[in-house]
């Protein structure tokens, strides 16, 4: 219903601003640009979903954007990409006496494009260990108070580049070396809208994520990656 309602709204602007000869860019929250994603359907399990939401103050990182430049604004991307855009960071804190800290941060040059995840992370174990976003950013003195994975829409545990997983599925990175640089970049997790991961909490689990392969409970909800042994709460930068 919500979301009949924001699409009524947003065609009852663009009448208006037709009817004053004005164009609809700007007009919503004093200049916000209204955003429409559309995200495709798959097949035997979902139609398609469309979210509309407004363009946040933040957008427009590198430098102030008045309220009668944004309806004429254009995205640079031949400038630096760490200068524009929604911009988020997340300082990885130790479970216990896992010895495991880093700091991720996360950058979209457009609010319905996809996010990089760039950072480093150090006192990792050897090997393969998950990568989530969880539904809480409860982090207290340790995580295990997040809550689920961010499931948003998606109701089943999947790889990254799974049409079915849940929003916060980011796969898993491998530790080779004592500090591990990290570099991803996603598609269906956001910054703003109805997928942002900003608020939230991003952990590392202690073993592999198998992208709910195994056909177990834990394995459709988990992957069975096991307990988180590293996790930050998620907060825009600026």
């Amino acid at each position: 219903m919500n979301l009949r309602l924001h699409v009524f709204f947003g065609q009852l602007l663009w009448i208006v601003s037709v009817l004053n000869g004005k164009t609809v860019e700007g007009i919503p929250g004093y200049g916000r640009n209204l955003i429409i994603k559309a995200l495709p359907a798959i097949e035997d399990f979902q139609s398609n979903v469309y979210e509309v939401f407004m363009e946040p103050y933040l957008y427009g990182l590198g430098g102030p954007i008045s309220s009668s430049d944004r309806a004429e604004k254009q995205i640079d991307l031949t400038r630096d990409p760490r200068s524009i855009g929604l911009q988020a960071i997340a300082y990885l804190k130790a479970d216990q006496d896992s010895g495991v800290t880093g700091e991720l941060v996360f950058r979209q040059v457009i609010p319905n494009g996809p996010v990089v995840i760039e950072g480093n992370v150090t006192g990792l174990p050897a090997g393969l260990h998950g990568l989530h976003i969880h539904q809480s950013g409860a982090v207290k003195e340790n995580c295990q108070d997040i809550g689920p994975h961010f499931i948003a829409y998606y109701g089943r545990h999947g790889g990254p580049r799974d049409n079915i997983r849940h929003v916060g599925d980011l796969g898993n990175i491998k530790a080779e070396e004592e500090t591990l640089n990290v570099k991803i970049i996603d598609h269906l997790i956001s910054l703003a809208g109805p997928r942002s991961i900003v608020g939230r909490s991003i952990a590392i689990s202690k073993s592999e994520d198998d992208y709910g392969r195994s056909s177990t409970e834990d394995s459709a909800l988990t992957g069975t990656s096991g307990p988180s042994i590293a996790c930050g709460v998620i907060g825009y930068l600026n």
